[in-house]
């Protein structure tokens, strides 16, 4: 009543609006006299945030909002003083939209002790510009400093945080060190056994905690896997960061891949190695049908997964951790069937064909680590629209350490996406390497790359739109490849690069030099493995899986000529034999690492059909890695060869 006899005074409209702004302004004045505390990001009140700062979703207040990891307690610590001990009123505005309706739940902790829920629901739109306000929770504030931490109960952290606000007088923030949760895990309990020191909730940082792992009987430790890692039994760091550490047993005589190399065998920046089994650990099957194929690809249990068929359909297969996929003839290819590698870990896929997935990827990774991929070919068609297909292969949502090498790209629009946005920070974890691919016939993507690190080597690109792709925050390692009728061979946003200019080749393809620069160090040894790019066009598309849907298979031509060289390594003559299975023009070239012409024996002569041995003279030549190049018609073969000192 008493407030319509005001409003009836005030008469009209316009004063009614003039009463409620002066009303408006003095519960604003009111608040910052005491009797409430906003704590905004970026603010000294804030002590710790699993996450960062953004300010691209309208109607936040402040600076922005904080966006929070995902994953399980991952979250945010407020800090701030109190003058007089008691029950105070406390709550938070959030911002939770997308497709994903379901709550992001936090856990109430008021001086690391757990108190409560906080419900963070959906706002009912896809939109994250919707803000809300969580209930009011009572909370007891001790005299002096208090500390309140939200933490996720969900792999999918927290609600995007705009404010937290503490009702109340006597109240102000205060300054804090960042503290942090711990947690210290095996990957098989019934392997071995781990303890660590201190044990507490939080951890300010700078702490120093130690960990220990003990191995049962019948197993080994090999080493720490997380955001610190060692392969020391007893360690002890520093805590700087959310830590979840895992100690990883294994059985006695246990070992990796041989041939596994680069990013995909290490799993810190510090060089760590990673044990890569794939599914070595396991039995061995073949799957004679699709529900086969998904049974043992979907199976908790380390798998090694031999194809023999090529198997032809729709929809998606989840793969599961400690697999290997490996194609043991010419026939084995998945066509149609997306291949989904998610929240895994250690997965070796060789000697596979994966093409035409309608609307998906034919590969997609994410929160995946530890994988390797080689000599494995992948590929669409450009008669369809750009969008008719998605990505041969993409890499997003944190996944890291992986291998792709000696694969065949080719025929395909958007190619190869590493991290899907400008907003996909937590792709800064990715580390990928490229090495020995045929990228040919593709338009873009090859990668396209965001965040993170990758080095790309030897790789070979011919006729392609576009080539690698460095935008917002990669840095990326380039050297020693070779770029033929590449409309963009290397274009860069918002990116760095780290290029050795003069150890690439680029024939009819214009590039960007790179420029702001980075420096990155790769914590794995290469350089056995670098190619000199000049020998790359003819290396590298003879090694390569090449889809063949004659019954023959394959690379079938190659049964049209045999060759050996021998002795290798030599250090006077060399001898050559070729087995032809019909008359053919043979030539026959030797190249130095440098790509110089340095000897040419053989030129377009005939040769019959059957054996034929040659010996070269090779006395004149410096020791070191050269390069034969046989051509047969219009085919061509290459094999290096090493001459050692007389």
């Amino acid at each position: 009543m008493v407030l319509k006899a005001i409003l009836t005074g005030l008469g009209n409209m316009k004063n009614v609006w003039l009463f409620l702004l002066v009303i408006l302004h003095t519960c604003h004045v009111y608040a910052n006299n005491g009797d409430s505390l906003t704590i905004q990001e970026n603010s000294s009140g804030i002590c710790t945030m699993d996450g960062v700062v953004e300010n691209d979703a309208a109607g936040y207040t402040g600076e922005g909002y904080i966006n929070a990891d995902t994953g399980i307690n991952t979250g945010v610590s407020w800090s701030f003083n109190v003058t007089d001990a008691g029950t105070y009123k406390i709550l938070w505005r959030y911002a939770l939209g997308g497709s994903d309706v379901t709550s992001r739940d936090g856990g109430l902790y008021l001086n690391n002790i757990l108190i409560d829920t906080v419900i963070f629901t959906h706002s009912g739109s896809s939109l994250w510009s919707v803000w809300l306000t969580t209930d009011t929770i009572l909370v007891d504030l001790q005299s002096g400093l208090n500390t309140v931490r939200l933490g996720a109960i969900t792999e999918k952290g927290l609600a995007n945080l705009d404010y937290m606000v503490i009702y109340g007088s006597g109240l102000s923030m205060a300054e804090c060190l960042p503290s942090f949760p711990l947690s210290v895990t095996a990957n098989d309990s019934s392997m071995g056994s781990v303890y660590y020191s201190p044990q507490q909730f939080l951890y300010d940082t700078g702490t120093e905690i130690t960990v220990t792992a003990s191995p049962n009987p019948g197993y080994f430790f090999h080493s720490w896997s997380g955001v610190e890692s060692d392969t020391a039994s007893v360690f002890t760091f520093k805590i700087s960061q959310k830590t979840d550490l895992t100690a990883l047993f294994y059985e006695n005589g246990t070992v990796a891949d041989p041939d596994a190399n680069c990013y995909a065998t290490v799993q810190h920046d510090n060089g760590t190695p990673y044990l890569l089994t794939g599914g070595s650990t396991g039995e061995t099957v073949e799957p004679s049908d699709l529900e086969e194929l998904q049974t043992y690809l979907t199976s908790p249990e380390p798998l090694v997964v031999n194809i023999s068929k090529h198997f032809k359909g729709s929809g998606e297969i989840s793969v599961k951790s400690n697999k290997s996929i490996i194609g043991i003839n010419d026939t084995a290819h998945i066509e149609g069937i997306k291949i989904s590698i998610a929240d895994c870990r250690n997965i070796i896929i060789k000697n596979m064909t994966f093409s035409k997935v309608i609307t998906y990827d034919e590969i997609e990774i994410n929160r995946a680590k530890n994988i390797w991929i080689d000599h494995c070919e992948f590929f669409t068609d450009r008669s369809h629209d750009k969008d008719y297909y998605d990505g041969l292969l993409d890499i997003k949502n944190a996944s890291s350490f992986i291998t792709v090498s000696w694969c065949n790209f080719h025929d395909h629009y958007k190619t190869i996406l590493i991290s899907s946005g400008d907003d996909s920070y937590q792709d800064s974890v990715q580390r990928i390497t490229f090495h020995h691919n045929y990228f040919h016939d593709c338009n873009s993507r090859l990668p396209s790359i965001r965040f993170g690190k990758s080095h790309i080597f030897s790789n070979y690109y011919e006729n392609d739109d576009d080539g690698i792709h460095t935008r917002l925050g990669a840095c990326v390692k380039i050297e020693h490849n070779y770029f033929e009728n590449v409309d963009g061979a290397i274009e860069q946003s918002q990116a760095f690069i780290d290029m050795e200019l003069n150890t690439n080749i680029f024939m009819n393809s214009p590039y960007s030099t790179g420029i702001p620069s980075c420096k990155l160090e790769v914590p794995y040894p290469y350089v056995h493995l670098i190619d000199s790019a000049y020998i790359l066009p003819t290396l590298i598309p003879l090694n390569v899986r090449i889809f063949n849907p004659e019954p023959a298979g394959i690379n079938s031509y190659h049964n049209q000529l045999k060759f050996s060289i021998y002795p290798n390594p030599c250090s006077d003559k060399i001898n050559f034999q070729i087995e032809l299975m019909q008359e053919a023009e043979i030539s026959i070239e030797l190249f130095d690492i440098c790509g110089v012409k340095v000897q040419s024996p053989v030129t377009n002569q005939i040769f019959n059909a059957g054996m034929t041995k040659l010996q070269l003279n090779i006395h004149d030549l410096n020791p070191g890695v050269y390069f034969c190049k046989i051509r047969m018609n219009d085919l061509l073969f290459s094999n290096k060869i090493l001459i050692v000192d007389k």
